[in-house]
């Protein structure tokens, strides 16, 4: 067998997809029908098809193979039965010239590119792979490849990567599944382009704010996370999928070298769950939207009081009474308990953060601003993901340390001893590094590898795009 080529780095974030069946199965006219039926809907196809000639009996190879290269009608004599050759065909010379030319002169970005087929021939180095690294360099964006049901996994090795999709040729929806999987494509694409934004947002508007403390900056990125995904769902066959625009984005956070990126990371995640759950829910309509953009801006105020409990316990609680009883007692203000606080803070972000997604919702299209960021994306060249560093240098960070020096600092001074205040650190040390050290274990550049190894090929198809896009960003 030839050395493996591995296009994973060179067409990621392409869809691949296997088209099986044994010899007279179909697979010729199922991507001869795919073609038509992509053309007519004016969407690009490249390709060559491999008519089969006589064959001695229905399920066995053919006698003679010819080639006619998609959006022609010239088929040439490709490959002959010849007994005395390993494997059993030789090939017309004339003919492997035109098809080395047509490959040269193909396109970057093809959208469709269909191959027909790839099995013993390929394994052996001949047939349509002496071409294969010339089309890997056009970058195709879809390829469908006719592959014999048995040598599915033969032909994955010696591409480098798995199907993303295998659809039997003989299956009466295979003509429908391709045309569904062309759409999707589509879809995953403009997922992974709005994620690669909202991501650029969070890592240059976010990490500005953030260095200056501006105020209420957590609100401000919900918010527009909340905008982002509404912008992303409208035309989508499943608005649910917004859920991984910030994904995408947390993903992106996770790449960043400089800044603090855990709580970003999970209050990331967290939104596309609170979002995605009350569109899911409710639909895609108005209602749903804005009460996924009330969720996250809750969740806002919320994930900071959750985190700094799991720290803490009950000792934030009981420092902030201290402190309402102290300020009572000396200057007669009141306030009210934290709970109560904390829930007020929460509502109002709410209503505020629902309401930049209700305002989205009635736009429908993005204005100029974030179109431009969406169009840079577009244009971005990709290159390959760098791994993420370590996150457990945060624990380097003053404002990881500052909740438990104001909280050790108020249990002093109201007469508690050292020892307690002392386990206290112990916990809040012990909690934080085991956080810290289990969202170290993800690592992003291999979430979309990951996803696809389960068969979720859209959110891998969006984050490898996104990723690669942005792996060498300057934050």
């Amino acid at each position: 067998m030839p050395e493996a080529i591995s296009p994973t780095a060179s067409f990621a974030p392409s869809l691949l997809i296997a088209v099986t069946g044994g010899p007279g199965a179909g697979k010729t006219s199922l991507l001869s029908d795919l073609a038509r039926t992509l053309t007519g809907g004016g969407r690009r196809v490249e390709g060559v098809l491999a008519p089969a000639g006589r064959r001695p009996m229905p399920d066995q190879p053919a006698e003679e193979y010819w080639l006619r290269i998609v959006g022609t009608e010239d088929e040439l004599s490709w490959a002959v039965r010849d007994e005395s050759s390993n494997p059993p065909y030789s090939f017309e010379p004339e003919t492997e010239r035109r098809l080395r030319n047509w490959a040269r002169q193909l396109p970057r970005r093809i959208p469709v590119l269909l191959m027909d087929e790839f099995g013993k021939l390929e394994l052996a180095g001949r047939g349509l792979m002496p071409v294969w690294p010339l089309l890997v360099d056009a970058q195709p964006q879809i390829v469908v490849i006719a592959v014999r049901e048995e040598l599915v996994d033969r032909i994955e090795g010696l591409l480098g990567r798995p199907f993303d999709l295998r659809i039997a040729a003989s299956s009466p929806d295979a003509l429908l599944r391709l045309q569904r999987a062309a759409e999707d494509y589509g879809e995953w694409t403009r997922l992974g382009l709005i994620g690669g934004a909202s991501g650029g947002v969070e890592m240059s508007v976010g990490s500005m704010l953030h260095a200056a403390h501006i105020p209420g900056t957590g609100l401000i990125l919900c918010s527009l996370q909340g905008v982002m995904m509404t912008f992303a769902g409208f035309g989508l066959a499943q608005p649910g999928r917004v859920i991984w625009v910030p994904f995408i984005s947390a993903g992106l956070k996770a790449l960043s070298p400089a800044g603090s990126r855990v709580r970003p990371m999970i209050a990331i995640c967290a939104q596309g769950l609170l979002y995605g759950g009350a569109v899911q829910t409710l639909g895609w309509n108005a209602w749903g939207v804005t009460a996924g953009g009330a969720l996250i801006g809750a969740w806002s105020v919320l994930q900071g009081f959750v985190l700094q409990y799991l720290f803490l316990g009950g000792e934030l609680t009981r420092a902030y009474d201290t402190v309402v009883l102290m300020m009572a007692d000396r200057w007669g203000v009141t306030a009210p308990s934290l709970p109560w606080l904390v829930v007020a803070w929460a509502i109002s972000c709410a209503v505020l953060s629902g309401g930049f997604s209700f305002a989205a919702w009635r736009l429908r299209t993005p204005p100029a601003a974030l179109q431009r960021l969406i169009e840079q994306e577009k244009s971005r060249e990709s290159v390959a993901p760098r791994r993420a560093k370590t996150r457990l240098h945060e624990l380097a960070h003053w404002q990881f340390w500052l909740p438990l020096l104001i909280v050790g600092g108020i249990l002093l001074a109201t007469g508690r001893s050292w020892e307690s205040v002392a386990w206290l650190a112990l916990r809040f040390v012990a909690v934080g590094f085991l956080l810290l050290t289990l969202v170290s274990l993800v690592r992003p550049a291999r979430w979309a590898e990951h996803l696809r190894r389960l068969g979720w090929w859209g959110p891998a198809l969006a984050m490898s795009g996104a990723f690669s896009r942005r792996a060498t960003d300057k934050k």
